[in-house]
């Protein structure tokens, strides 16, 4: 549980500052913008200005946007597409192997508050605990991108001349990790302040390591490590459920006792931009321009969407928010419920890459009966046609206000490219959203809907059937509002994990969707869709597909997006459960060794 107190680490820093200063006589020559190593740490208050740009550092450094990689995925498509996904990247990629200037803050944060004279035991035994989660988390992120990592524990001296420091084993990688987790919990308060660590998100930590290192090293032990940190969680944190899932990832929610640990900005000295999740998803067009295309309906507040929207959500991933059935009230795919099959005709499609059409043969419309009675998490998370954003009626169907076209062709930027948009991660910022406009801002990093899944995946390796479907029936149930699963085998139990995962935290964990199905590729065969372990991933070679709803809203097509070549998807399971180890790194460093395949 935390304390929701607001810090503003730029104060804390000025209150060390000023403290300093005013024993300097005014005439001192020193530079008045450094401190000794043995002021920093002489209090509490110093040792936490320290560790506060540590956390900046580390966790907003790494686990703060999440939407990159989830284009590494179909659950959501650049305007630009990506190399990744076409396997055109060679060993020369470098997706952030060296993150040796954040562990060093950490071995720092460790040998400095060790060697203090001045802090308390208690002062002590914290800072240590929440230096080793810093670390932690910084290897997790490393070993999860590159399967191995270079331990580094210490701090080296400046009198080493080599530096070269070889690859732990991926068994040994995985063990380090999870020793840092528990050293941190067991050091680590029980509460802390809203941005900061405390045993459970130690804890949360811990049941990701778990099942990333489950697969990694074949290892089944992990699984239980994972059940006995998310029951931790779980029954003695005193984190619950928000029945406002959408403002988990908003202003309304920035302090919701869901989150159990999320990284902050403040309007104070935050400004809206490229680095931004909101600035990357929210589109640019105007009234002018609808009149000159003949879109619309024009907009109440002209000029309401002006950022710089190149990533949205895919039809592959609105596939996976079930609809529940007006007959027979059981949660089945939308082209599968009765009301869609009593009141649409399949057809062929008139564009030559559409894989589904259909027209409405009654007075409906396609949008009314697509997207009514859907997992409520669909309309919390998606922008679809004819809903509201902003106060703005937004059509995404032909001649529509935000249609893919808008703007005059795909060619024109600003608009993605899916006829969805991302509502999720949006604040509702005055007046809009619009580069250098101060906001507030917070991306989750762990909350308790990720651990009863985490839960729930350890299960089912475990082949703890009942009790897997009853640990993803929380979130189903309570954020989807969608009857509870009823499966009763491991396959069957298995695909509804797998989607409750993906529209549960959907465009969150820095990448979970993608992690999580390499992840389950290891796994294999009902994790995987019945192949053995380490085979191909089909959900990584399915092409990317948007949806193209007539003006009338009387048919609609599902197509593949080819633009920009965003339907090749291509993955190689020689090499790809690893990114490379940087050609770059190896050169610098011959005791390292490349991944199998690049």
């Amino acid at each position: 549980m935390k304390i929701y107190i607001r810090i503003l680490i730029v104060s804390a820093a000025i209150s060390i500052f000023i403290g300093l200063s005013c024993k300097k006589n005014i005439l001192d020559t020193q530079p008045f913008d450094k401190f000794t190593e043995s002021t920093v740490w002489s209090t509490r208050a110093n040792a936490d200005a320290f560790v506060y740009n540590a956390y900046n550092n580390i966790v907003a450094g790494l686990y703060a946007s999440n939407i990159e990689l989830d284009c590494y995925t179909n659950n959501s498509i650049d305007n630009a597409g990506t190399a990744v996904t076409r396997e055109e990247i060679t060993r020369d990629f470098d997706i952030g192997f060296n993150k040796f200037a954040s562990i060093r803050r950490c071995n720092l944060i460790i040998q400095e508050v060790t060697l203090s004279k001045t802090l308390t035991d208690l002062d002590k035994t914290q800072l240590i605990a929440e230096a080793k989660f810093l670390r932690a988390m910084t290897n997790f992120w490393l070993a999860k991108r590159f399967g191995r990592i270079v331990w580094v524990d210490h701090m080296i001296s400046t009198d080493t001349t080599d530096f070269s420091l070889p690859l732990e084993t991926v068994s040994s990688t995985w063990a380090k990790i999870m020793q840092d987790c528990d050293d941190a919990i067991a050091g680590l308060p029980a509460t802390s302040l809203a941005g900061r660590a405390n045993k459970y998100s130690a804890f949360a930590l811990k049941t990701f390591v778990g099942l990333q290192a489950g697969a990694y090293t074949t290892d089944p032990t992990y699984f239980q490590k994972v059940v006995d940190a998310a029951d931790s969680i779980i029954n003695k944190g005193g984190y619950s459920l928000d029945a406002n899932y959408e403002g988990l990832f908003n202003e309304q929610g920035r302090y919701s006792k869901e989150l159990i640990l999320a990284t902050y900005k403040s309007a104070v000295n935050y400004v809206i931009s490229s680095a931004n999740d909101a600035q990357t998803v929210v589109p640019n067009t105007n009234n002018d321009i609808l009149k000159t295309t003949g879109s619309g309906p024009a907009f109440k507040v002209d000029r309401i969407f002006e950022a710089w929207g190149a990533r949205a959500p895919s039809q592959n991933l609105v596939d996976d928010y079930l609809v529940i059935d007006n007959s027979t009230g059981q949660a089945v795919r939308w082209d599968q419920s009765t009301q869609f099959t009593s009141n649409v005709t399949k057809v062929t499609g008139a564009d030559p890459n559409a894989i589904d059409a259909g027209n409405v043969t009654g007075t409906g419309r396609i949008n009314d009966i697509m997207y009514i009675n859907r997992d409520k998490r669909f309309a919390a998370s998606i922008v679809y046609d004819s809903c509201f954003w902003f106060n703005e009626l937004c059509t995404t169907a032909v001649k529509g206000n935000l249609n893919r076209i808008v703007n005059g062709g795909l060619a024109t930027c600003c608009v993605p490219i899916t006829n969805y948009f991302w509502r999720k991660g949006v604040y509702n910022v005055i007046p809009r959203v619009y580069y250098n406009i101060p906001s507030d801002y917070h991306w989750v990093v762990f909350r308790l809907g990720m651990i009863y899944l985490n839960k729930a995946e350890a299960l089912l390796e475990q082949n703890k059937i009942p009790q897997a479907v009853s640990a993803l029936n929380v979130t189903r149930t309570f954020h989807g509002g969608l009857p509870p699963s009823t499966s009763a085998s491991s396959s069957q139990a298995w695909i509804d994990y797998k989607r409750e995962r993906r529209v549960e935290l959907a465009k969150e964990g820095q990448g979970d969707y993608y992690f999580s199905l390499l992840r389950w590729g290891l796994y294999g065969y009902d994790a995987n869709s019945g192949r053995v372990m380490g085979a191909k991933i089909a959900e990584l070679e399915d092409p990317a597909t948007f949806i193209s709803i007539s003006h009338n809203r009387k048919h609609y097509e599902v197509i593949k997006c080819i633009f920009s070549n965003n339907h090749i998807r291509v993955f190689d399971n020689s090499r790809r459960y690893l990114f490379p180890i940087p050609q770059a790194q190896i050169v610098r460093n011959p005791k390292l060794t490349q991944n199998q395949g690049w």
